[in-house]
């Protein structure tokens, strides 16, 4: 593939996958999803990463500390996350480190509905592809994903949003 036609396919890959996440975000607003994007993308990590800290969140999304402190602040708030036991006391390696995350039964069931509905809008809208279609679709972005994992070349690190 020359440059200019490698170019011309990122660009169409990433206004696809803007277009994706966009269309996304907004259909969870009206159809009044039970969570937010960045609400569903946090309780999901804390969910999958038993015995997680906002600085294990912060380092996997490449996010500020600050930025994940005040999106946990309002999880919390709202009754779908709690912190489990006491916070290290001040001084120690630990303090840095924070508090282990863990949903509560409503973070549960929340995340639940928010998963629910996702999956069905995306079934409904792949319903007349063929498996395989889906296989290679799922393979593609799993590739995709994983060359933006720990080590990929230009990934920065606790980028403030």
């Amino acid at each position: 593939m020359q440059a200019d036609d490698q170019t011309t396919g990122i660009d169409a890959v990433y206004a696809e996958l803007e277009r994706v996440s966009r269309r996304a975000v907004a259909r969870a607003r009206a159809r009044s999803a039970p969570l937010s994007f960045v609400e569903h993308s946090l309780v999901t990590f804390i969910a999958s990463h038993p015995g997680c800290r906002a600085i294990d969140i912060a380092a996997d999304f490449s996010l500020n500390r600050s930025t994940v402190s005040r999106q946990l602040a309002g999880l919390v708030e709202l009754g779908l996350v709690t912190t489990v036991g006491e916070e290290a006391p001040a001084g120690s390696a630990e303090t840095r480190r924070g508090q282990v995350l863990a949903l509560t039964p409503r973070g549960d069931e929340l995340l639940a509905r928010s998963v629910d509905a996702n999956r069905a809008a995306l079934a409904e809208r792949l319903d007349s592809w063929r498996a395989d279609e889906v296989e290679q679709l799922a393979a593609s972005l799993h590739r995709l994903n994983t060359a933006f994992g720990d080590g990929a070349p230009g990934r920065q690190d606790a980028v403030p949003v």
